[in-house]
């Protein structure tokens, strides 16, 4: 039995104080279409060879058949045509596209950017994606904006100026939109109550969330909840463990390092600063990180050790997110968010396109048929396992009251024997704790020795492993009697 008691307030409390203690806190309960949901980030100028909207909606019956539940769509809507390169983001002129039209440099809310179609053909995406049984979630740009958009001319109290009557730019050489301003924030909402209303969204990733004054999206995610009886969803970019009481469904959760120790690791850090049951987009790549880094990930760290990541992101708790052509193993060096740059769909019939697209529609299938891994956010519903080679393999349990499944993963390019701990050490209680957490979270029962899912991995017997490179484990545990 749990007995907890904790002197922090979930809001009105120092940040360092509550950063490091909220975990004792419950996050916010989130629509099932996202927290089962597996997300598909579209980069429309990579995703077809069109690059419009009609074309990307061609395609949804496969990543329907792909196992995708959530199309995200990065921006869509009518971007700054300025010229002026003083206002374009350094990344922007390094692309050397030329091009004014940057997707996070928005000019028109409310409409949808000729480059891509019309509005008629954003809202009739939003409408197949519904026919298939698929939620829309778009972008939310709402830290800056384009330096020519005409409500800044309309509103100049919207953003910040300099005392010789020109625009003050922000990290990316934007304008910053100045939330102090009510008619701003109602400016703001009522674009969101168009998006879902008119254009059928059914969530929204924030750009540059943690920038963004924390209350407006406490505001904004309450006017959706009214509009449509709790089923609409606000996914932050960035981290903040107060993000998960109100104003957020999830943060982003990027996966950054092919190291064993540090996968368990920097998840048990974050994790500890969070209010229990909290959420997390887990990716790999995104239209930035395919934008900016090169080689890509699927070259700098290979084919194998991406499928393991995958496997990660597929079994671990949160939401899975691709980013286009991560299922193809699309690792083009010309691909950036500045230009049309349209990937190779031949991909998906040769190697080793073919056999990455055969490992997501299988772990999608795996997650979709095996509730345990969507049922139960936060400690309840995973525990990590300490393992006899914590330099090269992790282990984990997910769990949610009726079923137990293990996943052991090999993060190296060698072979390991290792065995598993099903015991769990107890947490230590700290100074903000009346009563410390007596929950016994080590897992009873046995390894079952059928696989749900194996790569380059056999089960040894009792809690023994043999794991090859970039070799994993998945099966049940079987609760003892």
């Amino acid at each position: 039995m749990r007995k907890l008691l904790t002197l922090i307030a979930a809001t009105g409390i120092a940040f360092g104080a509550a950063a490091s203690k909220v975990h004792y806190q419950k996050a916010r309960k989130s629509p099932e279409w996202f927290t089962r949901g597996v997300i598909y980030q579209i980069q429309p100028r990579a995703f077809t060879p069109e690059g419009t909207l009609k074309a990307a909606a061609a395609k949804l019956p496969y990543l329907k058949d792909l196992g995708v539940t959530i199309a995200y769509l990065v921006p869509v809507m009518k971007m700054d045509a300025d010229m002026d390169r003083s206002f374009w983001s350094p990344r922007q002129i390094k692309s050397g596209f030329n091009n004014p039209k940057n997707q996070y440099r928005i000019s028109d809310y409310f409409h949808v950017d000729e480059e891509y179609g019309t509005d008629q053909d954003l809202k009739d995406f939003c409408a197949a994606a519904h026919r298939l049984g698929m939620q829309v979630m778009l972008d939310l740009v709402y830290f800056h904006m384009g330096p020519t958009a005409p409500i800044l001319k309309e509103h100049p109290e919207f953003t910040f100026w300099n005392p010789d009557g020109t625009v003050k730019k922000g990290p990316w050489r934007f304008p910053i939109l100045n939330f102090q301003e009510p008619k701003l924030r109602q400016y703001l909402m009522d674009n969101i109550k168009c998006l879902i209303s008119d254009f059928g969204a059914d969530g929204f990733r924030c750009d540059v969330g943690t920038a963004v004054p924390l209350d407006f999206w406490h505001d904004a995610h309450d006017m959706m909840d009214a509009l449509t009886g709790g089923r609409a969803v606000l996914l932050c970019e960035g981290f903040n463990p107060m993000n998960h009481y109100r104003g957020f469904d999830a943060d982003y959760g990027r996966f950054h390092v092919l190291d064993a120790a540090k996968v368990s690791g920097a998840w048990k850090t974050r994790e500890a600063k969070c209010p229990n049951g909290a959420r997390f987009v887990n990716h790999y790549e995104n239209h930035d990180i395919a934008t900016d880094l090169r080689p890509r990930r699927e070259k700098a760290w290979g084919t194998r050790a991406i499928d393991q990541v995958i496997t990660w992101m597929f079994t671990i708790d949160g939401v899975p997110m691709l980013f286009t052509g991560n299922e193809i193993a699309d690792a083009d060096a010309k691909h950036s968010m500045f230009g049309k740059t349209p990937m190779d769909w031949t991909q998906l019939d040769r190697e080793p396109g073919k056999s990455r697209h055969a490992l997501v529609k299988r772990l999608a299938e795996i997650r979709r048929s095996h509730s345990v891994f969507t049922d139960v956010n936060g400690e309840d519903g995973l525990t990590w396992l300490e393992t006899s080679a914590k330099k090269s393999v992790t282990a984990f349990v997910r769990r949610n009251g009726r079923d137990a499944v293990i996943v052991v993963q090999n993060w190296t390019g060698k072979p390991v024997d290792c065995s598993v701990s099903f015991t769990v050490p107890k947490k230590v209680a700290d100074q903000f704790c009346v009563v410390a957490d007596d929950t016994d979270f080590s897992v009873k029962g046995a390894v079952s020795p059928e696989a749900i899912y194996s790569r380059d991995a056999k089960f040894n017997g009792g809690l023994s492993f043999s794991v090859g490179p970039w070799g994993c484990w998945i099966s049940k545990v079987v609760q003892a009697d």
